[in-house]
């Protein structure tokens, strides 16, 4: 299995970066096991208010070859709803799922990707 872990700080405020791989990799390490191949891709200090993140777009170049990307929640892949939909989006049309700590997050955004989606048809 591969895995992409994408981490993003915005401020000294929030998790570090490091703090926040290490804590995927355990929890990617419990679920597909010590065999599991993990890159990270990483932002730090880029407002989570942007999507030309560098990290973030080296990552979704990418995301098609991993079998899943972990975020520590899904307020470090975006600040925004529309943008989070949307990259949400992006990624499982790629064929990747998306995975957080916080379980409840990813239910949540998929809810709004179907409110959001059934708003614009």
């Amino acid at each position: 299995m591969r895995a992409a872990i994408y981490a993003r700080v915005g401020n000294p405020d929030q998790v570090a970066i490091w703090h926040q791989s290490e804590m995927l990799t355990e929890q990617i390490r419990d679920m597909w096991g010590d065999r599991a191949e993990i890159d990270i891709y990483a932002d730090n200090g880029v407002s989570g208010l942007r999507t030309d993140r560098p990290g973030l777009q080296k990552f979704l170049q990418n995301a098609r070859t991993y079998d899943g990307v972990f975020v520590y929640n899904m307020s470090r892949l975006s600040r925004s709803v529309p943008d989070a939909v949307g990259l949400v989006r992006q990624i499982k049309n790629l064929g990747t799922e998306l995975y957080a700590a916080d379980r409840n997050m990813v239910e949540s955004a998929e809810k709004i990707m179907e409110t959001v989606s059934s708003i614009s048809t």
